[in-house]
Parts: structure tokens; C-alpha cells; sequence
């Protein structure tokens, strides 16, 4: 029974652990399994479309329809590229919480499927971090100073 709640406490800080790092680093959640593309930059998060790109950033950013369509063509991509990877950390989590359940803990096995899921992990920083240098490519000056003020807000 000790076990059990051990190795439950500990699927459940290690699944929690991988989307929070993220999260805290403000560049959204770190999974989003369906859907939209997940959030890249500062804004509401999933379910915008753009990222947080389109409604209220685009408006405080004064975007152009122009960038706009170039920032939703980025997002796009992306998410495609990294839609794997989403479906990899869906099903690890699955894995883990099979282990969990398991009458013997085999800790090798949760070993490696944590460390896949590292691996995936850094996959999705890079890939929102590359998002936001092209995104941040596409933007002016005035705009730059605007979303780093954002940022420094903590918006």
C-alpha cells in the first residue's frame, strides 16, 4: 500500500513537474494534446488560433493584417511539426499511470519513460522558442519594446 501511494505521489509531481516548468516560464501550457496550436508567447493561451497572436495581442501590438497572417502561417507549421510530440507525451503519461497501478514497480521501465518524456519536453521548449525569435522577427521596433514591457508586466 506504501508503494502504491509512493509511486503514485511521485507520477503524479513527475506529470505535473513537465507541464509547469514551462507554464512558469511563460510560454503556455506544455502540452496540448487536440486542438489549436498551443500557446507560444505571452496572451490567453490555447484556443486562440494565433497563440495569443490574434485578438488581444494583435491589438495591443497594433499587428498588421499582414503579420498577423505570417504569425498564424508560423503557428501552423509548428504545430504540425510538433503534434508527435504531443502524442508521445499523451501516451507516456499513460504508461506512467499504468506503472503506477502495477502490483510490481519496475522502476527501470518508469526510468525510460521519463527520460522520453524529458526528451519530448525539451523538444516543445525549443520548438516554442524558435515560434517566438520568428515571431519576433516579423515584429517593429515599437512592437518589440511593447511585448518585452508585456513580459515585464507579467501579462
Amino acid at each position: 500500500m506504501r508503494v502504491k501511494l509512493l509511486i503514485a505521489v511521485i507520477v503524479a509531481a513527475a506529470t505535473i513537474g513537465a507541464g509547469t516548468g514551462t507554464a512558469k516560464a511563460g510560454h503556455g501550457p506544455a502540452v496540448n494534446f487536440d486542438g489549436p496550436p498551443p500557446a507560444f508567447g505571452p496572451g490567453p493561451g490555447p484556443g486562440t488560433g494565433l497563440g495569443g497572436f490574434d485578438g488581444r495581442m494583435a491589438k495591443i501590438l497594433k499587428l498588421t493584417e499582414t503579420q498577423q497572417a505570417q504569425i498564424k502561417a508560423i503557428l501552423e507549421v509548428e504545430h504540425e511539426q510538433v503534434k508527435p510530440l504531443f502524442d508521445k507525451m499523451h501516451e507516456s503519461r499513460k504508461q506512467l499511470l499504468l506503472a503506477a497501478d502495477a502490483t510490481v514497480f519496475d522502476e527501470a521501465s518508469v526510468r525510460t519513460i521519463a527520460g522520453e518524456q524529458a526528451k519530448n519536453e525539451i523538444e516543445l521548449i525549443v520548438s516554442r522558442t524558435r515560434v517566438q525569435s520568428l515571431i519576433n522577427a516579423l515584429l517593429t521596433a515599437e512592437q518589440l519594446e511593447l511585448l518585452k514591457n508585456l513580459r515585464l508586466d507579467g501579462r
